[in-house]
C-alpha cells in the first residue's frame, strides 16, 4: 500500500461516532495514556476551555511559545482542510509518515488493554495521538483546546497542568451541557486542577464568572483576570488591527495583531494577562510577544478569499458567534451592502442566529453544509429566514460552491459576501492551500 492508503486504513479503523458520556470516557483515556508511560508528562500544559475564542487563543499563545523558542505543540479543533491539522508542532501539522508510527504506537496500546481501535471516538484518537505526538516531537509546551464542555470533554484525561485559560463563556451544545450559563460554565470549570493559575476572559458573563471565581477558590486556585481594563483601536481593517491597552495586570501601545475583528481584541487580553502569569517561566520578552502577534493565522475566522466583491469566510456557528461577526462588520464597513451566504446544522440554535444576522444583510442566498447527519438542508434554512425577514431577497443554491458562485454573480464590485454559519460550510469553500 501506498503511505496514503495505509493512512486511510488506518484512519477507517479509528473512525467511531462521538462517545460522549458513554461510560468513564476520561478514565478510559487516562487508563490509554498510563499505558503509553503518560506522554503527556513530558511537556508543558496550557489547557483551554470556552465557547467561543478558543482557537484564537491558542493559535496567539502558540505563536508567541514558537516566536520565543520555545517548541510548541497545538491541539486544535475543528479542522477545516485535514484532520492533521489538529495536530501541529510549532505550526507544522503531523506528517502521514508520523501519524502511522504513532497510530502504531497507539494500537499497541490498547491492544494491552484488551481493547479494539472502535473503542475510542475519534476525537479521543486525535486527543491521545497529539499526546504521543508532542511527546515524540519533543516539545517544551503543548497548547490543549477541549472539544466540547470540559468534565466530560477527551482532554481533561489531562492532569498535569501548567495554566487553566477560560475563554468566552456562551450557549452552545446545550443538549449536553445544559441550558443556562451556570451550567455550560460549571460543565467547563471541571479542567480546572489544585493550585493551577486560571486565567478568564475579561468580559465573561456574571453567571459563568461567579461559577469560575467559586471552582477556583475550591481548587485554591490563583484567578487572573483583568478587572480595570481601557482600550483603544487605533486601526482596524480585515488584516488585522492596531490597539493600546491598560489594565492593573499590563500596558501595551500600539500593539499590531494580525487577526481581524473587533472581538479579538477581549481574546488578545485573555492572552497578554495568561503570559504575564507565565512570564516568570517563560521570560519573554515584549519584542517577541509583538514579532509573534504580527504572525498569527486562523484560517476560516473573517479569512478573505476574494476581492471586487469582498468575500469573507467565517464559522462562527452559535448567536454569540454571530453576534461577534455582525459587530465587526459594523465596524468596518456599516454602508457597504452584504450578501451573506448561509449555512447552518439542524442542532445549532439557528433561529437565534437568523435573527441576528439577516437584519444586516442586503440579500441572503442560502445552502446546505455537508455534514449528513447534522445539516440543515437549504429549503428548511430558506423557509426559517422567510419567516424572520419575508422582504428580503432569497435564493436557495442546496451546493455550497453555487451558493457562493451566484453571491459573486449578484453582488456589485464594492459589496461583502459573508460566508458564515458552520465550520462545515466554510470547510467546502475554503481555497486550496
Amino acid at each position: 500500500m501506498t503511505l496514503q492508503q495505509q493512512v486511510k486504513a488506518a484512519q477507517a479503523e479509528m473512525t467511531q461516532g462521538m462517545l460522549y458520556e458513554v461510560g468513564d470516557r476520561v478514565g478510559l483515556l487516562r487508563q490509554v495514556l498510563a499505558v503509553l508511560g503518560h506522554p503527556e508528562n513530558d511537556f508543558k500544559i496550557i489547557h483551554i476551555a470556552g465557547t467561543n475564542g478558543k482557537g484564537s487563543t491558542t493559535q496567539m499563545l502558540r505563536t508567541i511559545l514558537t516566536t520565543a523558542g520555545y517548541r510548541s505543540g497545538a491541539f486544535m479543533s475543528p479542522y477545516l482542510r485535514d484532520p492533521f491539522e489538529q495536530m501541529t508542532t510549532d505550526g507544522q501539522a503531523i506528517t502521514a509518515a508520523e501519524f502511522l508510527a504513532t497510530f502504531t504506537q497507539v494500537k499497541q496500546a490498547l491492544v494491552q488493554l484488551n481493547l479494539t481501535p472502535a473503542a475510542l471516538s475519534e476525537f479521543e484518537w486525535y486527543f491521545i495521538l497529539a499526546m504521543v505526538h508532542f511527546q515524540r516531537q519533543h516539545v517544551d509546551w503543548a497548547v490543549i483546546e477541549t472539544g466540547l464542555g470540559g468534565e466530560f470533554d477527551a482532554t481533561n484525561a489531562l492532569e498535569q497542568l501548567e495554566l487553566v485559560i477560560f475563554t468566552k463563556i456562551a450557549y452552545d451544545h446545550m443538549a449536553l451541557l445544559g441550558a443556562t450559563l451556570t451550567a455550560i460554565a460549571t460543565t467547563k470549570s471541571k479542567i480546572m486542577r489544585p493550585m493551577v493559575p486560571v486565567v478568564s476572559y475579561p468580559q465573561q458573563a456574571l453567571e459563568a464568572e461567579v461559577v469560575l471565581k467559586q471552582a477556583a477558590q475550591q481548587n485554591q486556585a490563583p484567578f487572573w483576570q483583568t478587572q480595570e481594563l481601557t482600550y483603544q483601536i487605533e486601526q482596524f481593517d480585515l488584516t488585522g488591527m492596531t490597539v493600546s491597552l491598560s489594565s492593573e495586570l499590563f500596558t501595551w501601545s500600539h500593539l499590531k495583531l494580525s487577526l481581524a475583528g473587533e472581538f479579538q481584541v477581549a481574546n488578545l487580553v485573555t492572552v497578554l494577562t495568561a503570559v504575564r502569569v507565565l512570564q516568570a517561566q517563560l521570560g519573554l520578552s515584549t519584542a517577541v510577544i509583538r514579532q509573534a502577534l504580527l504572525q498569527v493565522h486562523l484560517p476560516g475566522r473573517l479569512q478573505v478569499i476574494g476581492h471586487a466583491p469582498t468575500v469573507l469566510l467565517d464559522g462562527a456557528h452559535n448567536p454569540d458567534g454571530s453576534q461577534a461577526v455582525v459587530t465587526t462588520l459594523q465596524r468596518l464597513a456599516p454602508q457597504r451592502p452584504v450578501t451573506l451566504v448561509l449555512g447552518m446544522l439542524r442542532d445549532k440554535n439557528y433561529r437565534k442566529m437568523l435573527h441576528i444576522l439577516l437584519p444586516s444583510a442586503t440579500r441572503v442566498v442560502v445552502t446546505t453544509p455537508n455534514n449528513p447527519q447534522r445539516q440543515l438542508p437549504a429549503n428548511e434554512l430558506a423557509t426559517a429566514c422567510r419567516q424572520i425577514a419575508p422582504h428580503l431577497p432569497l435564493t436557495v443554491c442546496a451546493v455550497p460552491q453555487q451558493a457562493l458562485q451566484v453571491a459573486r454573480q449578484q453582488a456589485t464590485a464594492d459589496e461583502l459576501i459573508v460566508v458564515t454559519g458552520s465550520f462545515y460550510l466554510v470547510k467546502e469553500l475554503l481555497p486550496d492551500a
